[in-house]
């Protein structure tokens, strides 16, 4: 490959990306992305070249072209983690677009210079001017199209999570365009320094892109963990405001029923008025109760827990002698962590009606700079035989449909050790408990020193 050669690809790799970009934003309504990301579509641009180059040592002259426009919606695709549907559009629309034009510039330089079609296409095809005039007309009328505020054709902005199948599906491609190209480096008909070089560089660019892709990909699922996170606590909130509604319903209830016998005015009303408002405030305390835990959206839950419980006649004990926020676990792990134990621990007393007082309790303490959260019950006693079972994926005491059950505690399981963490079971007659471990932060070891 001379340097003229070398030149004139390098001249019309920019300009077809480039239609491509602008052709690619024009139809999703964003004329001003490519001003902003000015860097990533310089790499866009600069890996079409290197791979332009590629294609045009090691492949035949009648692959180019369709290889060319394969690799531009598998980029595009990449790049832009926009769907394959939008992005072949998007391609096949700068395809027309460029025989469109090409068709229109052999025709004006046929009817100026009075030679047949078939006379101009020899003559322009031998000429590396040509080529590069086509695209520079072509640019610039899609330049001038791209400012125009009037859409012809516009699609939604398409964001999908499965980037990684445009990344996979490009190193396949990849490997089969190497695959074809290993004849012509056989036969001796490619430069092998210029050919190594270009294979390198493709070669560092792809896994460029799966580190980004890797990076990005979990940037969206912290997002997404602290979205969901969000929704739990205003889940929380939402069953604390039915709570107090369904108060402010039982307080005028109240209120009637003592003003009624008031009115009555029979000669044990002031004693019976006086034990019906002991009643009523005992209950009233037991079911309405907020805690300080040291989080937020733990304070919230066990609210909602707590109401729970008063409901179906179970007593929960709250203690946390050492704050939440003093331990080394991602707040929605700790939400999920602590939702499923004590959901757990309230079903064990399905299995046992016979239980005069039901109890579940939640301590949390430090011993040995460990931090221990301990959620207990006195419930039936676990059978010694699964209670190595029980966290086992799929593994479930409830029904024999494992589709439906045997997740919460393995999953339970995983965010523990996920979160550098360990549960221990411990179960007897007299009760069950979940014995959970989490490392302390290092600021709150600081602050106790």
């Amino acid at each position: 490959m001379d340097i003229y050669c070398f030149v004139r690809i390098f001249i019309i790799s920019i300009f077809e990306s480039l239609i491509v970009l602008l052709t690619f934003f024009k139809v999703i309504q964003k004329s001003s992305y490519l001003k902003e990301n000015k860097l990533k579509f310089s790499i866009f641009i600069f890996i079409y070249f290197i791979f332009k180059v590629w294609i045009n040592v090691s492949l035949s002259v009648g692959y180019i072209s369709i290889v060319s426009g394969i690799f531009l919606i598998i980029l595009l695709s990449v790049f832009e983690e926009t769907k394959f549907k939008i992005a072949t559009i998007v391609v096949l629309l700068a395809g027309v677009y460029f025989g469109v034009i090409v068709l229109a510039y052999i025709g004006i330089f046929s009817f100026f210079n009075h030679l047949s079609t078939t006379k101009s296409i020899e003559l322009l095809n031998s000429s590396y001017k040509f080529a590069i005039t086509i695209r520079c007309i072509e640019f610039f009328i899609i330049l001038i199209l791209y400012k125009l505020k009037k859409t012809i054709l516009k699609f939604q902005e398409f964001k999908y999570n499965d980037s990684i199948i445009a990344y996979w599906i490009l190193g396949v491609f990849l490997m089969i365009l190497f695959s074809l190209s290993l004849t012509n480096v056989v036969n001796g008909k490619v430069n092998i320094l210029l050919y190594q070089v270009l294979i390198f560089i493709l070669f560092i660019f792809f896994i460029i892109v799966g580190i980004i892709d890797y990076n990005k990909r979990s940037h969206l699922a912290k997002i997404r963990s602290k979205f969901e996170l969000k929704e739990e606590y205003t889940d929380n909130l939402e069953g604390i405001i039915d709570i107090i509604r369904k108060e402010k319903n039982d307080f005028y209830n109240h209120i009637s029923t003592i003003y009624t016998m008031c009115i009555l005015n029979r000669p044990d009303t002031l004693e019976r008025v006086k034990d019906y408002l002991k009643k009523t405030t005992n209950n009233l305390e037991a079911s309405y109760k907020f805690f300080n835990t040291g989080n937020d959206y733990i304070d919230g839950l066990i609210a909602v827990k707590s109401n729970f419980a008063f409901q179906n006649n179970i007593y929960l004990d709250v203690d946390f002698e050492a704050a939440l926020d003093s331990i080394m676990a991602e707040d929605n792990d700790l939400v999920g962590i602590i939702s499923n134990v004590l959901d757990n621990a309230f079903e064990a007393f399905n299995y046992e009606e016979s239980i005069d007082k039901k109890i579940v309790s939640i301590y949390g303490y430090i011993e040995n700079n460990i931090y221990y959260l301990s959620i207990a019950n006195n419930g039936p006693m676990v059978p010694k035989e699964i209670q190595n079972k029980i966290f086992k994926k799929g593994f479930s005491t409830k029904s024999k449909d494992k589709n439906d059950h045997g997740f919460g505690l393995y999953i339970v399981n995983q965010l523990i050790r996920e979160n550098g963490g360990e549960i221990v079971l411990s179960s007897s007659p007299e009760e069950t408990e979940f014995l959970i471990q989490f490392q302390i932060n290092i600021e709150y070891c600081q602050e106790v020193r």
